[in-house]
């Protein structure tokens, strides 16, 4: 049985893997073929044991006598399935079983050669034993693959021999047969994405129907149309074929634009027609069915969560500012409803096509003056945004789940039902979005885990086959003369490549001409070229070429807009000269190196090729952007930079099977959509638009449907539905949009899992790490080794002759760490030793904790002595002796720092050191300095913008700063002086303290002397909290694991960076200046370019008077390189990229006005970076830090990943718990009555009952709507009322049956509580309502809540249980990861207090969301903490002049402006959104890895309590008298009746009799004999099994009824009774053979039995 392995141990587990052998030459496998000696030698590899017997032909034509062998093998093996299955003669793999590597649609294995030509596409015997009795026959294509076909007459008419089939198979199976299908396939796609098809398409169409329609003749003459096993319809795919064909004809009958979608299906096609997609889509629905238990249990807990917004938030979302009515209208004429219905009256927000919500709680939203808060009129976004009913209530919890457009959600929640709410909104993102979205990934990744260990598993198993068939044939040709070069080559498979390439003939005139004209050997004599090829491979060349290459980038990324005359003559000479610099290089080495070994280095290939194209770029004219492939040349020198590049082109490779399935599901849904929709989205754009105009999203053409499709599939669906669903109807879009996402997101994690896992071997990882030399760290060693030289002779020190020359440069490695010498110009890699393990691109190994601990306790160890006498030593180790001050350095400059030298002063020195270290190390003065630091956190919080009206508190505030700052520098004082300054700042935590105190200190300072202008120093006190993570361990734990990841993620996100400058650099080029436009201030519309054509025309508007027209711009665009990272990211994290897109779609020229899709597939643009910079980058920067997390693991002795010391504790504990904990057993009545009970309430139906009770409560719920009548709340009370009653019965007889022991099990407390509770509901509802809150949500919780008892039942099933566990299992790191996330958040809630409270309203920012308090900071960062509408909060951060006004005065504070500051705000959100991100990847892994873990254990420990249960529960039904035994006669029936994994399925005979079970008298087992051996195979254990026994006897005892197992003395066991009967069997045969050679009749029957007699005695030799 296949171990599961853990994520980690998986990854970089191929590391080790060695490349494949070669496979054996033609000529090795003839001698293979004939050579009897040699096959002899090869018998035990299985590949060998699939060749024919020596003498027959390995491929042989199928003919009549074929037919008729297969006949009479066919009636041979219908006579032996009784005989075996009387006899229990064992059948061989091969009989049983089909070859996999001989299965229909793999190549032909290497071991049977190359077939002749005219065997190619002509049908030949089958070459797998399992079908040679079957009637079938194979055909080779040209690529050598294997065609499994029934030799039955196709149709009953064409015989395998018959000549249209063979023309049909051989037509079939051409290349060009496929290649033309596939061209039509494409073509038909093509004429698809018409929206408005020509006249002549029907002709087009039938020439395409009749192709597929002659496809489909083809493959069932050449196949069969049902009846076998290979033929047409046994394929699903070919019903695609069918329905193909079907729908063609079906639209030219039906008119309907649902049979119009179905013409998209030949898109499918594609499917088949291009190689490998098949297997690609099998393993999708292989992990779909592997993902059955966290589908249901995301969809109980999205239908929970679902029903409780139901309840609490239903009708809430219609609240909305109603205009106040008149008060002098007369009541008789007046409708008030109509009044609050009518949406004239409500009050609209600028650009806002919904009303402003509102609520009546104190929380909620409030309405401006002249409007009040009332109920009515529809929900908002065309009413889709709902909790009137519970499928609004659902796809509100989906729309959560997924995250899209949620920060809309929310906003509009807490603006109707107040801020209380958002505890509500954390707890449906922890459970319905995080915990769900990280299982769901994590069943994923462990499915392409397992397939990808199955993959290693079968080339592992092909290399050793390989590798022993090579070894095999080398000794055999070594025997041979005449073979020397093929001897002398053969130790490695290079070798081999290099002697074949030897042998291979060259013409004469090829070699002259290489040697004269190319490699440029006649004057290697010459000096010239000889100093030459010195001097292009110096180091010192490569860093020149380094500094240019940086120094073009660097010029490059100066290009901004507006770019003046002579700065653009600047850049446009720099540019000449770099490329006369490159060109320079590429002719020196071609002088140097000729042109022969020039090219064959690839670095020099890509340069010369980059010289070339940017020599064409000056030339040529509107072609721009050749220059940046310079960037890539970084990849040289820069490892981590090569390893992003190889991610890259390894995908591109690798995956290319995921990318093209997911372009034709993505074409497919456009076509789709653009036949069902398009004509909708023309006929009602009313509807969806003011003006009636297409919106940019639509579906009326296959462009824009196609990105519609890919704008839903990476994330943002939610919109484009309600629009679809409003011109369209909520059906047909629901339907379409759901498969859509299902689909997308499946294939999206699929493809980011697979390209991560084949990133998880050596070639990415690994590669970066080990190229470790190059010429440009040489280069940098040697500028170092003479500075230090230098330094050296001017200080005149000797220098140290072991110095660490390793630069913190490029991520680079140092000299001394490689052990092999470097060639020029090229990269040597060496292996990395097993203890250390390193980061991408990070400098510095790390070591395991053996290693980590050896080095510490070496380091203190020499600290100790260095200059310190061994009397001092122990001196200093006696009692609690206060370290050293200072460090050593500092007491031989300064010898007067040393109190040694004065023996009274050292003694009071000491003494008063002492005392401080007991203060300090004292647990209350911890405590206090934790208090201090949570108080003055408090203070900060309480600093908000209400605080300039509350001079007491702020006087209070300002004084209690100023006690805090003295504590701490009093605390500060005291650890300095007890612990001494090298202690003290030798800890990252300590020094961390020291800069917080300081900044205090500078801080109280300023105010005490009243200095203004110093907003930046006030702002850095919010960094206090920072001090809360050192006093937490959990805290701690998380910072130091995070804070140590710092410096490999800040590796990756400059290699990104890099990455991204080549895109940033060309959307610079595309749209700098290009976002301008001219706009009217008071309507917010563009205008015309009939009107305003460019910048000149804006102007002489504003020229004339016109005060609302502006010429304004993008705060985010792309006018230079920085402002271009932010817009980059805003792409990359789908927030804010549609301003972007639309801009650049209605960009014409630089100073020109936008006209509306003026250039729309400059969309592309940001549809290749989504792809390229987002998604790969992305891949890159999770891929580092799952490396950094498998090191952290190495770290901490393989588990315990953010989390303590006790929480590991209590993590084993629970571990060892979860594993083998035992059922409660309680002991059955002696009354009759409560036996009865007992036995009732402990059956698992009743359990199952009562639950199914609680989900059918649950499905009552789910009907509750907003606008539900009074009778029907009436039959609904009644309804709950009767569940109550259930539940209490259920509670009072499980009290009667079970009596005190009732209380033992936490599930029947749990049901005890919430029987009680609902009962109290009934009688305190009213009075709860009237004096305190409404009960309401509180009822509805208890309701919920009795949903929960499914986790009961999902004990018995082992899926949902290790996802449940390894979410529990996960709590204490995530716990943790939570705090550190917390006090992040607050730290920047207190940032953003002191820098934007006063940032005028706009976006995201109102009256609700804003800076202006602590408690509305936390609900902005909690909103972009998944980087959801981060766009919006950054936009009114960014406001400057003439958008703001900076001379505003703001009412009761001294603070002028409400304007805010982009670099502050940039800096603000870009570096909280990558902590989030970091922390939310982090939290995302552990889970996953814990999936991983729990997975793997119970791998270790298949045999769990359930297993347990299920064998008792067999065992049951088989021994009903409870006597533990049962007759030999029931053990195979017994076997097959048990569930995976103990099960034995049938026939099991031979298994059942080779397990030798213990035979008691009367021919019975006993049960725990059979429970161990079951087991025992199970886990693969043989031999002894004592402990195992010991083990499960415990287990057995805990979870069955009975508490005595017995003993007996055995008589038999199972094998010895077989081994009785095969011996009367041979006694009885040989009597019979006996008395009937005395009829006459003795010829005959020896010679039958005298067979069977030999068969029974080698099966009896066998048993034996």
């Amino acid at each position: 049985m296949r171990r599961k392995i853990a994520f980690l141990d998986f990854w970089g587990s191929k590391k080790e893997e060695q490349p494949l052998v070669r496979q054996p030459l033609p000529s090795e496998l003839r001698k293979l073929l004939d050579n009897g000696a040699l096959r002899a030698q090869l018998q035990n590899t299985k590949m060998v044991t699939l060749l024919p017997p020596i003498g027959t032909e390995v491929f042989r034509k199928f003919t009549p006598v074929s037919l008729e062998e297969i006949q009479r093998c066919r009636q041979v093996k219908e006579k032996e399935p009784h005989r075996k299955e009387d006899e229990n003669i064992l059948v061989t793999e091969a009989q049983r079983n089909a070859i996999g590597e001989l299965e229909s649609g793999k190549p032909l294995p290497f071991i049977f050669g190359d077939p002749p030509l005219e065997f190619v596409s002509t049908p030949l015997e089958e070459l797998d034993p399992f079908y040679q009795t079957q009637k079938t026959f194979i055909v080779l294509d040209g690529r050598k693959i294997i065609h499994r076909f029934n030799s039955a007459p196709a149709c009953f008419l064409l015989t395998p021999l018959n000549h249209v089939r063979t023309a049909a198979i051989k037509i079939l199976l051409h290349f060009f047969f496929q290649a033309f299908i596939l061209m039509t396939v494409l073509a038909n796609c093509a004429f698809m994405t018409m929206a408005k098809p020509p006249e002549w398409s029907g002709v087009v169409k039938s020439t395409f129907i009749c192709i597929y329609a002659f496809e489909v003749i083809v493959k069932v003459a050449a196949r069969g149309f049902c009846l076998g096993q290979f033929t047409f319809l046994r394929d699903p795919w070919n019903w695609l074929d069918l329905m193909v064909i079907g729908t063609a004809y079906l639209t030219n009958v039906v008119d309907s634009e649902t049979v119009s979608a179905l013409q998209a299906l030949p898109a499918l096609k594609a499917i088949t027609a291009i190689p490998g997609l098949k297997t690609t889509v099998s393993l999708l629905l292989q992990t779909v069915k592997k993902m059955a238990h966290v589908t249901a249990l995301s969809l109980i807990c999205l239908t929970v969560l679902a029903v409780l917004s139901l309840h609490i938030f239903m009708g809430y979302l219609k609240q909305k500012c109603v205009l106040m009515p008149p008060s002098n209208h007369s009541l008789d004429y007046f409708d008030f409803q109509e009044y609050i219905n009518n949406p004239v009256n409500y009050y609209y927000q600028p650009g806002s096509i919904d009303a402003l919500l509102c609520g009546n709680s104190s929380e909620a939203g409030i309405c401006p003056e002249g409007y009040t808060c009332m109920r009515g009129g529809p929900n908002p976004n065309y009413g889709y945004t709902s909790y009137d009913s519970f499928g609004w209530a659902f796809l509100a919890m989906v729309r959560l789940m997924t995250q899209d457009f949620w920060e809309n959600l929310f906003q509009l929640t807490l603006r109707s039902a107040g801020k209380t709410y958002t505890i509500l909104f954390v707890v449906d993102l922890v459970v319905g979005s995080f915990s769900l979205v990280s299982l769901i990934v994590a069943v994923m990744a462990l499915v392409s885990v397992e397939e990808k260990q199955v993959e290693m598993a079968e080339a592992r198993q092909k290399d050793k086959e390989y590798a022993h068939i090579l070894k095999i044939l080398k000794k055999k040709v070594q025997e041979v003369p005449g073979t020397a070069c093929l001897t002398k080559k053969q130790h490695s498979s290079a070798d081999m490549e290099e002697c074949e390439e030897e042998q291979r003939p060259c013409l004469p005139c090829c070699s002259t001409f290489t040697n004269i004209f190319l490699k440029w050997t006649c004057c290697s004599s010459c000096w010239a070229q000889q100093r030459l090829h010195h001097f292009v491979t110096d180091p010192f060349f490569d860093l020149a070429i380094v500094v240019c290459l940086v120094l073009n980038i660097i010029f490059m990324a100066m290009v901004h807009y507006p770019l003046t005359q002579e700065f653009a003559e600047l850049l446009t000479i720099a540019e000449l000269v770099f490329t006369g610099v490159f060109t320079a290089e590429m002719a020196l080495k071609l002088l140097a190196m000729g042109p022969h070994f020039y090219f064959k280095v690839g670095w020099n290939i890509f340069d010369s090729i980059i010289v070339i194209l940017t020599v064409l770029e000056l030339g040529l004219e509107n072609i721009y952007g050749l220059k940046l492939l310079r960037v890539f040349r970084l990849a040289k020198w820069w490892p981590a930079f090569s390893a992003l590049l190889k991610l890259i082109g390894k995908s591109l490779g690798t995956l290319k099977r995921f990318t093209l399935l997911m372009a034709i599901v993505c074409f497919t849904f456009a076509v789709v959509g653009m036949q069902l929709f398009g004509k909708n989205y023309k006929e009602n754009v009313c509807r969806i638009s003011e003006d009636c105009t297409l919106p940019r999203w639509h579906m009326s053409d296959f462009f824009h449907s196609f990105l519609t499709i890919f704008r839903a599939l990476y994330g943002e669906w939610i919109e484009t539905m309600w629009d679809c669903m409003e011109v369209s109807g909520q059906p047909a879009c629901l339907i379409f949009f759901t498969m859509m996402v299902v689909v997308g997101k499946l294939m999206g994690v699929n493809l980011f899992l697979a390209l991560l896992i084949n990133s998880s071997n050596g070639d990415v990882w690994g590669d970066s790490e080990g190229e470790r030399q190059n010429n440009l760290l040489i280069a940098l060693n040697r500028i170092k080794s003479w500075a230090l030289e230098r330094t050296g002779k001017k200080t005149g020190r000797k220098t140290q002759s072991r110095i660490d020359l390793n630069p913190p440069v490029l991520g680079l490695k140092s000299e001394e760490e490689s052990h092999k010498e470097l060639l020029p110009l090229t990269f040597v890699s060496s292996e990395e030793p097993e203890s250390e393990v390193k980061v991408v691109g990070y400098n510095k190994p790390y070591k395991t904790a053996s290693q980590a601990s050896g080095n510490e306790a070496a380091d203190e160890k020499k600290d100790l002595h260095h200059g310190e006498s061994p009397e001092c030593v122990c001196k200093r180790d006696e009692g609690n002796t206060p370290p050293k001050c200072f460090g050593d350095g500092c007491y031989q400059s300064c010898p007067v720092l040393n109190m040694d030298s004065c023996r009274n002063g050292l003694r009071i020195w000491m003494n008063l050191r002492r005392s401080c270290m007991s203060v300090v190390e004292h647990t209350c003065f911890e405590a206090f300095i934790t208090f201090v630091i949570l108080l003055s956190s408090v203070a900060l919080a309480i600093e908000d913008i209400h605080l300039e009206r509350r001079p007491l508190i702020r006087s209070i505030l300002q004084y209690a700063d100023q006690v805090f700052t003295c504590i701490f520098v009093l605390e500060m004082l005291l650890r300095w002086f007890s612990g001494g300054f090298k202690k003290y700042f030798t800890d990252a935590w300590r020094c961390l303290d020291f800069l917080i105190v300081l900044i205090s200190l500078v801080s109280t300072t300023v105010d005490v002397l009243v200095i203004s202008n110093v907003r930046a120093i006030n702002s850095l006190r919010s960094l206090r909290p920072l001090r809360v993570l050192s006093r937490f361990e959990g805290t701690k734990v998380v910072g130091s694991t995070l804070f140590g990841a710092i410096p490999p993620i800040l590796d990756v996100l400059l290699v990104c960076s890099t990455y991204w400058l080549i895109f940033s650099i060309m959307g610079v080029t595309l749209f700098a200046g290009k976002f301008y436009h001219c706009i009217n201030d008071t309507s917010e519309e563009l205008f015309h370019t009939q009107d305003v054509n460019n910048r000149t025309d804006c102007l002489m508007l504003m020229e004339q008077n016109w005060t609302e027209v502006r010429w304004s711009n993008l705060k985010i665009n792309f006018d230079s390189v920085a402002i271009a990272y932010v817009s980059l990211l805003q792409v990359a994290t789908f927030k804010g990229w549609l301003d972007l897109i639309y801009a650049a779609m209605d960009s014409r020229q630089i100073e020109m006005q936008p006209e509306y899709e003026a250039n729309v597939y400059m969309s592309l643009y940001f549809v290749f970076f989504i792809i390229f910079g987002g998604f790969f980058t992305l891949n890159f920067l999770v891929g580092t830090i799952i490396e950094y997390l498998k090191q952290q693991k190495a770290k901490l002795g393989g588990t315990g990943l953010f989390m303590t010391k006790e929480q590991m504790k209590c993590y084993n504990s629970r571990k060892a718990i979860d594993l083998g904990k035992a059922r409660k057993s309680v002991p059955r009545p002696q009354n009759k009555i409560q036996a009865l009970l007992f036995d009732l309430v402990t059956k698992r139906s009743f359990d199952v009952l009562f639950t199914a009770f609680a989900c059918l409560q649950l499905v009552v719920m789910t009907t509750e709507t907003w606008d539900q009548s009074f009778e029907k709340e009436t039959i609904l009370f009644w309804i709950y009322f009767a569940f109550i009653v259930i539940f209490l019965a259920e509670c009072v007889m499980k009290i009667i049956a079970l009596r005190r022991h009732y209380f033992s099990f936490r599930w029947n407390i749990f049901d005890f509580v919430l029987v009680i509770w609902s009962i109290l509901g009934l009688f305190l509802t009213d009075l709860l309502e009237k004096y305190f809150i409404h009960p309401g949500p509180l009822i509805i919780v208890i309701r919920l809540t009795r949903v929960i008892r499914i986790l009961h039942l999902f004990r018995f099933s082992k899926g949902v249980r290790r996802l449940l566990y390894a979410l529990m299992r996960s709590l204490p790191a995530l716990f943790n990861i939570g705090l550190f996330l917390s006090v992040m958040m607050f730290i920047f809630a207190v940032f953003g207090m002191k820098n934007f409270a006063y940032v005028k309203k706009g976006a995201l920012l109102d009256d609700m969301f804003n800076f202006e308090t602590f408690g509305n900071s936390i609900i902005c960062l909690l909103t972009i903490t998944t980087t959801a509408g981060w766009d919006g909060l950054l936009f009114p951060i960014m406001r400057t002049p003439p958008d703001c006004d900076p001379d505003m005065e703001n009412a009761g504070t001294s603070v002028v402006g409400d304007c805010g500051s982009p670099v502050v705000g940039v800096i603000f959100c870009v570096s909280y959104i990558t902590l989030s991100f970091l922390v939310v990847v982090n939290m995302y892994l552990v889970v996953i890895l814990e999936n991983f873990n729990v997975a793997s254990e119970e791998n270790a420990d298949e045999v769990c309590e359930s297993d347990i249960e299920m064998f008792c529960e067999t065992w049951e039904r088989f021994d009903p008298h409870v006597s533990h035994y049962i007759h030999y006669s029931q053990l195979s029936e017994f076997c097959d009746n048990l569930k995976d994994p103990l099960r034995i399925p049938k026939p099991n005979s031979i298994k059942v009799i080779s397990m030798d079970l213990p035979l008691a008298y009367g021919d019975k087992i006993h049960c725990l004999d059979l429970l161990v051996a079951l087991t025992a195979q199970v886990l693969g254990i043989s031999g002894e099994t004592d402990n195992l026994r010991a083990t499960m006897e415990e287990k057995l005892l805990a979870c069955s009824t009975f508490k005595v197992m017995g003993s007996f003395q055995p008589v038999s066991s199972t094998l010895r009774r077989k081994r009785e009967d095969i011996a009367a069997t041979v006694i009885q045969r040989a009597y019979r053979k006996h008395a009937t050679a005395k009829t006459g009749e003795a010829n005959r029957i020896i010679c039958h039995d005298g067979d069977e007699e030999e068969s029974v005695q080698a099966r009896l030799a066998g048993l034996l």
